[in-house]
């Protein structure tokens, strides 16, 4: 295509420049608060007049020590009345003027509320736009893809359809930012209008894999768990033409690169590749609709992320003992819950997420799952992240291939005191020993939580795990059971014993 080809050039130029800058703001504790901080202070000179700046005397803050003691941690519950105002049209609450454009976002613990709704400010979305090419320039630099951009973007994201609230229009995050591509990448942006626009997501991706079948594609950005679901419509689609095509690379011969996020790529990865017919770069992300892109992945050698500390985004960090810190002060090795304070009006929020540091300068963080989302038998408190690694050390271990999965709790096992652990899962290939399986499952539990490799240990507390097969295609249809029918939504990796006895019915016969 002649628009990728005038691209390329200048974006891997401007590539590179933009990683020389981030990398060194990244190896220094100078420049590192000085991005931060800096990011912070603009926020608060910002809102200053606002009633929330007036409040808490935000004239009188000049560091981020200041900030921290006047401006105590907040969650979505906490701000939900003045978000409410915000979005009956009332202006210089949380931010300074009036916020057109709000993101709709699943709810959390925090919140009774099904679904939170959060400012997304003009400056957010150009700060968004930044970070997003930060992530093509970490792949253009670290992976050397010298042809990049040639073909199109492919992004699996909910309808950009805006629903009209009185004086402000609601939708995803996503949905958003698809209205606000940047010309030329819009010329290169899949799907076009009216396909783009559909609301059923089954529709619309038989829909995408009619209309785009011919077309040459190169890259994919959405939500990891979506990408097989597509790939299988394709070859579907591809069949009902007559093609002979066994896997994506027939389809798509250029296809490069997916950049993933909402959930880990690794338990999803042999399935991917086993579509596609290829290894290819997944680059994972990490975001949020509180303020856009946050880390990315930096290296082929890295599972890791990199954060990115100056695309309009001040972080602070809590430990479980409750010390909060921001970002140049951090340390590897400890789960910290996150607060963002964003140029949308949001000031020490906590967005209800945990994340670890495997490294500091550079700052190289993994999440660790929600803080609502944790199975425990005996305080060991497991984490979606520590069961999504678990399941993808399982699935090489015994060569198996998973579409999903899911973990619950099972108490009173045997009329004992002791219980255990109940993996659902679809798999792709399964197996041929699930005995082995369950047990590389128990070991990657084990090295993934320290206190539930204590309580396994003669099987003193918690008993072996259970593995449940489901029925092929199972995962797909609970979540339409739950209404999950949005790009956005994952099927649940952790479910509460309402929602596993509606799995239930769907295990293998």
């Amino acid at each position: 295509m002649r628009a990728a080809r005038l691209l390329g050039p200048g974006l891997r130029l401007a590539a590179k420049v933009r990683v020389a800058q981030w990398n060194a703001v990244m190896n220094s504790p100078r420049k590192l608060r000085e991005a931060q901080e800096g990011t912070l202070l603009q926020h608060v000179r910002s809102a200053v007049d606002t009633e929330f700046g007036r409040a808490h005397h935000f004239g009188r803050i000049k560091s981020y020590e200041d900030f921290a003691r006047a401006v105590p941690a907040r969650t979505y519950a906490d701000l939900e009345p003045q978000l409410l105002r915000m979005r009956d049209g009332e202006r210089d609450v949380l931010y300074p003027g009036f916020v057109y454009y709000w993101g709709q976002s699943s709810g959390t613990s925090h919140t009774r509320a099904r679904i939170k709704c959060l400012p997304i400010s003009k400056e957010q979305i150009r700060w968004q736009q930044a970070a997003g090419f930060d992530i093509v320039a970490r792949y253009l630099t670290e992976w050397g893809d010298r042809e990049y951009p040639g073909g199109y973007q492919l992004g699996l994201f909910p309808p950009s359809i805006l629903k009209h609230e009185g004086p402000v229009a609601v939708a995803s995050n996503p949905a958003i930012m698809q209205l606000h591509w940047p010309y030329p990448a819009k010329l290169l942006q899949l799907p076009q209008p009216p396909v783009r626009d559909i609301l059923d997501y089954d529709e619309k991706l038989r829909a995408i894999a009619e209309a785009y079948l011919d077309y040459d594609v190169w890259a994919l950005t959405g939500t990891t768990c979506w990408y097989s679901v597509l790939f299988d419509q394709l070859l579907g689609a591809a069949k009902r033409r007559g093609m002979n095509a066994r896997h994506i690379q027939d389809i798509w011969p250029n296809l490069r690169v997916l950049f993933a996020g909402g959930v880990p790529a690794e338990p999803y990865r042999d399935l991917i590749e086993s579509r596609v017919g290829r290894p290819l770069a997944i680059l994972e992300n990490y975001s949020a609709t509180e303020g856009g892109f946050f880390a990315t992945a930096d290296s082929r050698s890295h599972t890791s992320m990199l954060m990115i500390p100056d695309r309009g985004v001040f972080f602070e960090f809590v430990s479980r003992h409750g010390k909060r810190l921001p970002l140049w002060e951090v340390e590897p090795g400890v789960e910290y819950s996150l607060l963002l304070t964003t140029c949308s009006g949001l000031f020490a929020y906590e967005i209800g997420d945990s994340i670890r540091f495997e490294s500091t300068f550079p700052h190289r963080m993994r999440f660790v799952g929600r803080a609502a989302g944790v199975l425990s038998l005996t305080q060991e408190l497991m984490t979606t992240g520590e069961i999504e690694r678990a399941v993808a050390q399982a699935n090489r271990v015994a060569r198996g291939t998973s579409v999903d999965f899911s973990a619950s709790c099972e108490y009173g096992v045997g009329g004992t005191a002791k219980g255990r652990y109940v993996l659902f899962i679809e798999f792709d290939q399964e197996p041929a020993d699930l005995a082995a399986f369950g047990e590389a499952f128990d070991n990657g539990l084990c090295e993934q939580n320290r206190v539930y490799r204590e309580h396994r240990a003669k099987d003193v507390a918690i008993l072996p795990p259970v593995i449940r097969p489901l029925a092929r295609g199972a995962t797909h249809a609970f979540m339409q059971k739950l209404g999950l029918r949005s790009f956005q939504q994952k099927f649940p990796h952790i479910v509460d014993p309402e929602k596993r006895a509606l799995l239930e019915p769907y295990l293998r016969p």
